[in-house]
C-alpha cells in the first residue's frame, strides 16, 4: 500500500471504531459497515482483505485506543489510589459507555472464538494492561490482576444495571481495600 493507502486505511479504522463503539460489530455485514462508514464493500476488502481481517484490525486499532488512554491516566498519578480513580472516571464515563460495550462485546466473543475473528481479544487486553498497571501499582502482579478484574466486573454492573450510587460505592470500598 502507498503512502495514501494507509492514510485512508487508517482514517478507515477510526470510522470503522466509532460506528463499532455504538453498533457493535458481531452481527452487521459488510455492505452495511461499508456504507456506515462512506466506504464500500470493495475498499473495505481492498484496505482489509476480509470481514474477519476488517473485525481483528478493529480490535487492534481499539487496544491501541485503550492504550494510549490508559498510558494518559496513568502517568500523572502518583500512587494506586490515584491511578485507579483517574481510569473509573474515564470507563465508567457514560460519554464512554459505547466504547467500553463494545470492549465486552468483544471480550465476550473471543471466549468462543477459536481461530476466529475475535481469537485472541481477551487474552491481549489482559496481557496489555497489566504491565502499565503492575507500574502504577509498584511492580505488584497480584494488585494489578486484582484492580483490572475488579474495575472490569463494576463496569459490567454498572452497564447491566444503569445503578451508578451502588457501583460507584462499591468502587469507593475497592479503594479502601486495595
Amino acid at each position: 500500500m502507498t503512502h495514501r493507502d494507509d492514510g485512508r486505511r487508517n482514517e478507515l479504522l477510526a470510522k470503522l471504531l466509532d460506528y463499532s463503539a455504538t453498533h457493535g460489530l458481531s452481527e452487521t455485514s459488510l455492505r452495511p459497515l461499508a456504507a456506515a462508514v462512506g466506504s464500500s464493500p470493495r475498499m473495505l476488502l481492498y484496505f482489509f482483505g476480509s470481514k474477519e481481517e476488517l473485525v481483528r484490525e478493529v480490535h487492534r486499532h481499539a487496544r491501541d485506543v485503550q492504550l494510549r488512554l490508559l498510558a494518559d491516566t496513568l502517568k500523572d498519578c502518583s500512587n494506586r489510589t490515584d491511578a485507579l480513580r483517574s481510569l473509573w472516571q474515564w470507563l465508567s464515563d457514560p460519554m464512554h459507555h459505547n466504547v467500553v460495550r463494545f470492549f465486552f462485546e468483544s471480550y465476550a466473543r473471543s471466549l468462543h472464538a477459536h481461530g476466529g475473528a475475535w481469537d485472541g481479544f481477551g487474552e491481549a487486553s489482559v496481557r496489555e494492561w497489566l504491565p502499565q498497571l503492575r507500574q502504577a501499582f509498584g511492580g505488584s502482579d497480584t494488585e494489578a490482576t486484582l484492580a483490572l478484574a475488579a474495575l472490569r466486573g463494576l463496569l459490567l454492573d454498572l452497564l447491566a444495571t444503569g445503578d451508578t450510587e451502588r457501583v460507584e460505592n462499591a468502587f469507593e470500598t475497592l479503594l479502601l481495600r486495595l
